[in-house]
C-alpha cells in the first residue's frame, strides 16, 4: 500500500494532481506489463495485431493494435501471469507465425515473422524453449510420415521405430518440463494440452489440475 500525504497548503491544485497522477502510477508499476514487438519488415505495415487470451477469450478481454514502422506495443496491467497468443489477422498468418507469450509484470520482447519468438521474463523464456523443442519435434515427425509413404515394407518398419522413439523421447521432455515447472502458469498449460499423452502414472505423478 502507497501512504499518500500532500501538503495542499503548499503546492497549488494542479501540482497537487499532478503530483498525485504519479504516486498512484508508481504504487501501479508492479504490475505493468509491456510487450515490445519487432517484424523483419515493412509489409505489414498498417495491420492490425491482437493479443488475445489462450482460454475464453471475447471481445473484452481481447487487445489489438496497429503495425507501425514494422513495431507494435501492447502495455497495461497484469496481477496474475496468463497465457496469450499474439496473432494478426488470418490471411497474415502465413507469414506471421502466432505467438504463445505470457502476460505478466514486466518488460517482453517479441519478434513477429516466420518463426515468432519472445524473451524478457523467466516464465516467457520458459515457454519458448518448450515452444521450439516442440516446433522441432513437430518437424522431424512430419518428415517421418513423409518417408512411411515413400519407402518399402522393411525400411517402414525402421521408420516406424523412430517414430516411437521420438514419442518417447517427447512425452519425457514434457513431463520433466511440467515437474520443473508444476507451480507456475506455463507448466500447467502444457500440462493441460499435453495431459493425454502422459501414461497413468505420469498423470497421477503430477496431479496437476
Amino acid at each position: 500500500m502507497c501512504n499518500i500525504a500532500l501538503g495542499f497548503n503548499i503546492f497549488d491544485m494542479r501540482t497537487a494532481v499532478y503530483i498525485l497522477l504519479l504516486i498512484l502510477t508508481g504504487c501501479q508499476s508492479g504490475h505493468q506489463y509491456i510487450i515490445q514487438g519487432h517484424l523483419s519488415d515493412a509489409t505489414s505495415n498498417g495491420e492490425w495485431i491482437y493479443l488475445v487470451p489462450f482460454e475464453n477469450a471475447s471481445k473484452e478481454t481481447i487487445d489489438s493494435v496497429l503495425i507501425s514502422n514494422s513495431v507494435f506495443q501492447f502495455e497495461g496491467s497484469a496481477e496474475v501471469p496468463e497465457i496469450y497468443i499474439i496473432r494478426a489477422k488470418p490471411l497474415l498468418r502465413f507469414t506471421l507465425q502466432e505467438l504463445l507469450v505470457v502476460r505478466e509484470s514486466g518488460k517482453l520482447i517479441v519478434a513477429i515473422g516466420n518463426n515468432s519468438m519472445v524473451s524478457g521474463t523467466a516464465l516467457n523464456d520458459s515457454i519458448q524453449k518448450w515452444k521450439e523443442q516442440k516446433v522441432k519435434a513437430d518437424y522431424i515427425y512430419e518428415e517421418f510420415m513423409q518417408q512411411l509413404k515413400l519407402q518399402g515394407e522393411i525400411d517402414q518398419t525402421l521408420i516406424t521405430q523412430k517414430v516411437k522413439a521420438l514419442n518417447t523421447l517427447n512425452v519425457d521432455f514434457n513431463y520433466t518440463f511440467v515437474q520443473n515447472n508444476r507451480d507456475n502458469v506455463v507448466g500447467k498449460f502444457v500440462y493441460k494440452i499435453m495431459w493425454d499423452s502422459f501414461s497413468p502414472e505420469q498423470q497421477k505423478s503430477l496431479n496437476l489440475k
